[in-house]
């Protein structure tokens, strides 16, 4: 099999590209310690371990590789000195697929800037053949908030409830990768992921009201006064403009998506499942 190389292998976005791609590739990841390198172990990785900032470690990623899949941690400083290192050591692939974010052309969103940043930085890094992943924040980021009004009542979060945000589930989001990853979508694109085009928080109480019987209502509250000061401009930011997307680009990659309903369902599950 051919191998794909994966940056940022351990988290839940490198988690559903492995588990959905594991088939078809032999998976090289990467990562930062041996306690991660363990566990990616365990999945039938292979494992590199190494930072993503070091050139050596990169080069050593991307031997003999076919493709890559590129996740950069969300607010990393160093990300565009970063893309600029796969940049000059991933030329040699016959794709790379880079994890980026839907709608990063927002400079009020520095995290997202970052990302066109680097979107410009592998576009010019020629022959390399490059495809961008936009992806929408996941479902899955919802469920401690989700626990907590499991217990309350009260779906709490840092910006307007009536805020319309588009959302993805991470399974989608492998699937997706999986595609774009197979030789038959031409690369050179972007692709917004977005499993829901757009949801209000008061619109997710209202589904937990109806999944669990139980009454939850939707509150907006303040970050707290410590909250880091790019995470605080996303909620400024959310919390004016929201985030909206559409659908379309991926159910042309792959087909019926996951309904959120689905999805908080599942979130409930574990949630209840983790208490007994």
């Amino acid at each position: 099999m051919p191998t794909l190389a994966v940056t940022g292998a351990q988290g839940k976005t490198g988690q559903a590209v492995i588990r959905a791609c594991g088939e078809a590739w032999n998976i090289r990841a990467l990562a930062r310690n041996k306690q991660q390198a363990q566990n990616l172990e365990a999945l039938g990785c292979d494992v590199v371990v190494g930072d993503m900032t070091e050139n050596l470690t990169l080069r050593e990623l991307f031997k003999d590789a076919h493709s890559a899949y590129h996740i950069c941690p969300n607010f990393h400083e160093r990300e565009v000195e970063i893309g600029t290192a796969l940049a000059s050591q991933a030329r040699e692939l016959e794709h790379l697929v880079y994890h980026s974010v839907l709608h990063p052309q927002t400079q009020k969103m520095p995290h997202h800037w970052r990302k066109l940043l680097v979107e410009e930085i592998l576009l010019e890094a020629k022959p390399l053949s490059v495809t961008f992943a936009r992806s929408a924040p996941y479902v899955q980021n919802l469920k401690p908030y989700i626990e907590s009004a499991l217990v309350n009542g009260e779906l709490v979060l840092p910006y307007s409830v009536h805020a319309q945000t588009a959302m993805i589930d991470l399974v989608d989001v492998g699937r997706a990768a999986n595609v774009l990853l197979g030789g038959e979508i031409e690369a050179g694109s972007g692709w917004d992921l977005c499993g829901v085009g757009s949801i209000s928080h008061q619109e997710i109480a209202d589904m937990l009201t109806s999944l669990t019987g139980d009454v939850v209502k939707a509150h907006e509250r303040p970050a707290p006064a410590d909250t880091p000061k790019e995470i605080q401009m996303m909620f400024d930011y959310m919390d004016q403009y929201g985030l909206q997307g559409s659908t379309a680009q991926l159910r042309a990659l792959v087909g019926e998506l996951t309904p959120i309903e689905t999805t908080v369902q599942r979130l409930i599950d574990e949630i209840k499942g983790a208490e007994l």
